[in-house]
């Protein structure tokens, strides 16, 4: 079974995929850039080429606006047992109370649910390690959960 998974990027992934395209190429996106105008690089890396710039551009816009719009498409292939486990009706109550109301912290979400905040916090923790969520902190101790997840489909063959 194949989940195709349309989400933001933290700004720590744009970060690591930006490193990781300058690692790769061995020189800044400038001098990449530069060097692909002039037909220096090989063609076949234009998909590498545009990915690169717009990883660029959010970053860019990122720093000046405090805004980051970076979306992905991935599959992830799981097993049946392992998509239940992970997206269980608890897990998606939470996804889609996120995703729809004003949250203002972790308690917050479990008072709407009417959950045990422990509970909770370990079920957005999840979430978050599997890229359906960020914690947004507020202040020096708040945390709010916000949604990464645009879309879901499932694929099943």
């Amino acid at each position: 079974m194949r989940l195709k998974v349309v989400r933001r990027l933290s700004l720590e992934e744009v970060k690591k995929r930006l490193q990781e395209h300058e690692i790769a190429n061995r020189m800044p996106f400038s001098e990449f850039e530069k060097q692909f105008i002039e037909g220096k690089v090989d063609p076949v890396l234009f998909g590498e080429y545009v990915e690169w710039a717009d990883l660029l551009h959010a970053y860019e816009a990122y720093m000046e606006g405090g805004e980051l719009d970076y979306v992905v498409e991935e599959t992830w292939r799981m097993k049946p047992e392992e998509l239940e486990k992970m997206l269980n009706p608890r897990r998606l109550e939470l996804l889609e109370m996120i995703s729809g109301s004003h949250i203002e912290s972790i308690n917050d979400v479990a008072r709407k649910v009417g959950r045990n905040v422990r509970n909770v916090y370990d079920d957005l923790k999840l979430l978050e390690k599997k890229g359906f969520l960020h914690f947004r902190k507020v202040g020096k101790k708040k945390m709010v959960p916000e949604t990464r997840i645009e879309e879901v489909p499932v694929i099943i063959h």
